[in-house]
């Protein structure tokens, strides 16, 4: 059996007699603060009061609510930033505890912002958005010229303004989002419509946005080009924006612990983290609101964590309906735009992320060759100076090398994680993939269940677009349910939502046989993967990659469609083994590799 880390130091303090009783916690009580369960009033400044007083506290304290439901309000009229409900600054050893109460946002919120905060615990509650920043339609006619839809108009109100229908909600009216992904759904299943992806109906969703009438109570008749006729009957997710506001930050935090919390929609990401140091996900689980009949979840992904380090844990989530990747862990790459010239000063810019929520004074880096993507050694930051636009002046230890200079990028060499990812399911209802990890840390994905639409575990590194970097050092994949991945993932050409049921694609693109490779010892082992396509890994620079003692099944669930035809697609890997796996109504298995030596691929004789 397997010890969580967060239990070893007090397994330890134990054994050597020195474990002292932990000191008693307050407990302090939401109702004593004015809120009132079941009531429709704003909890949010009872929340808040509760918070100061909890802030002025030196002793550990249990802030717990009754069961029933409280309503937090957005200021009305206020959609152009997010409002943040309560925020927690500098507080130690807090527990809220739900009790099994249900939190009702209205409006552009974040219930919770958590800053420099130890031993923090959010547990037993459940959160959703009276109206969603997200509609819900049913197609109930179809043409190449005009799309009628079903909206429920109380659930989602709307309304007309010169033609054109505008979608109304608590404080704010908005347009269906141009790059929203209007995510199709299977009416008898709930999931992603096979062979469905991103905008199915209307480049950028051109057509919500064109002439549109009622032509019948709660149905809309839009008129506009029509680019593929979906059957009637499926459900359609349409998107008033995508990363509006995020349910629960944590930042630069330590010893952190979700447990027990139901996530039923959030204006963009469900709980965010960066710059933290242990976090631990218990059955926190982004649900699908099914008593409003609803087939989506959160906006954006359900879990992202920025430059955490120590241990990142999922025990038993379980994530469907969310708009985006169920887990993304990942550092960043900040671009280097100057050297001194006595190298020891490095002006960075980040390209996606600002640089100066990136580094501080005392964190370590990697420079990162803009070429290759390789690491440099390790140099340590000994002070920062701000500079406009989110731009840093870094002051290193040791003059940067030589063969790094303006163009490369650096990583944040300090500020990575451990992850741990077990008894987890990813449904097909989430849009995109299930899991992306970018972290060379020791990394495990063990005993969890992906049903994914996209591939179900993605592991990049970029200097392209996203800028997520972390090069894989040390990651096992064993004792997993794969079932039926990638319904949705190549149906023009795999891109997007990956090529295989794992799919391993940083940007660096080997160019020969000698080039050297981006990730190292990828193991995947012993999982049972049930598919209905020829795809198993597409995996592009990797050094050291196992596929070994895996049974594999052919379903006809589905037709096939992936446009990798191997089951393994592999370039510029190194020291590849595929044995000893199983083969159950499903073909020997087939490869296609470039740039590569054959003797890089050591294939033994398959059960």
């Amino acid at each position: 059996m397997r010890i969580s880390r967060y239990l070893l130091p007090l397994i330890a303090a134990a054994q050597i007699g020195v474990l002292a009783a932990a000191p008693a916690a307050d407990t302090l009580r939401i109702v004593d603060f004015g809120a009132r369960p079941d009531s429709g009033e704003d909890a949010s400044e009872a929340l808040r009061r509760a918070v100061d007083r909890i802030g002025k506290s030196r002793r550990p304290v249990v802030l717990l609510f009754e069961p029933g439901r409280y309503d937090f309000f957005a200021p009305q009229g206020q959609d152009d930033r997010v409002y943040v409900v309560a925020r927690l600054r500098g507080i130690r050893n807090l527990v809220i505890d739900g009790a099994g109460a249900e939190f009702v946002a209205h409006g552009r919120l974040s219930l919770l912002m958590a800053e420099a905060c130890c031993g923090l615990t959010l547990r037993n509650f459940s959160l959703d958005w009276q109206r969603p920043y997200i509609t819900q339609a049913t197609i109930v006619g179809i043409g190449s010229d005009y799309l009628d839809l079903t909206i429920d108009r109380k659930r989602y109100p709307y309304r007309f303004e010169k033609g054109r229908i505008r979608f109304v909600g608590e404080s704010w009216v908005r347009d269906v989002d141009p790059e929203g992904y209007s995510s199709a759904y299977d009416p008898r299943s709930g999931a992603i419509l096979y062979g469905t992806r991103d905008h199915p109906l209307s480049a950028r969703n051109a057509i919500f946005r064109g002439p549109a009438r009622e032509i019948a109570p709660d149905t809309v008749r839009f008129t506009g080009k029509v680019d593929r006729l979906l059957p009637p009957g499926t459900q359609l997710a349409l998107y008033h924006g995508r990363y509006l506001a995020t349910a629960i930050t944590v930042v630069k935090c330590r010893d952190t612990r979700f447990e027990k919390i139901d996530l039923r929609h959030s204006p963009g990401m469900g709980i965010y983290g960066l710059r933290c140091e242990n976090i631990l996900l218990k059955e926190v689980c982004t649900t699908v609101n099914r008593a409003e009949g609803r087939r989506f979840s959160c906006v954006a992904d359900a879990f992202h964590f920025t430059n955490c380090r120590g241990l990142i844990e999922l025990d038993g989530c379980d994530c469907d309906g969310q708009g985006d990747d169920a887990l993304n862990v990942h550092g960043v790459y900040v671009r280097v735009v100057g050297v001194s010239k006595d190298r020891r000063r490095i002006e960075l810019r980040g390209d996606r992320f600002p640089a100066r929520r990136v580094f501080e004074a005392g964190d370590e880096i990697w420079p990162i060759s803009r070429e290759t993507v390789a690491r440099g050694t390790r140099n340590r930051i000994e002070h920062i100076e701000a500079k406009s636009g989110g731009r840093i002046v870094a002051v290193l230890e040791h003059p940067l090398g030589e063969e790094f200079g303006t163009g490369d990028y650096v990583e944040n060499a300090s500020w990575y994680a451990d992850v741990r990812i077990h008894g987890c399911r990813f449904g097909r209802a989430n849009r995109a993939r299930g899991i992306l990890l970018t972290s060379p840390g020791r990394v495990e994905v063990v005993g969890n269940r992906f049903t994914t639409a996209g591939t179900a575990i993605l592991i990049e590194g970029d200097i392209n677009y996203w800028f997520e970097s972390g090069a894989i050092r040390d990651l096992e994949i064993r004792d997993n349910l794969f079932e039926n991945c990638g319904t949705s993932a190549s149906n023009n050409g795999g891109n997007g939502w990956g090529e295989a049921v794992i799919s391993i694609t940083p940007s660096f693109r080997p160019s020969d046989a000698g080039s050297p490779a981006y990730h190292r010892n990828i193991r995947i082992r012993n999982n049972r993967i049930r598919t209905y396509d020829r795809p198993l890994i597409h995996a592009r620079s990797v050094d050291s990659l196992q596929f070994v003692g895996n049974r594999i099944e052919r379903t006809h669930d589905f037709p096939a469609s992936a446009s990798q035809r191997e089951s393994f697609r592999l370039d510029g890997c190194r020291n590849v083994l595929v044995a000893g796996n199983e083969f159950a109504g499903y073909a020997e298995p087939d490869f296609q590799l470039s740039h590569m030596n054959p003797e890089d691929l050591n294939y033994e004789k398959n059960k």
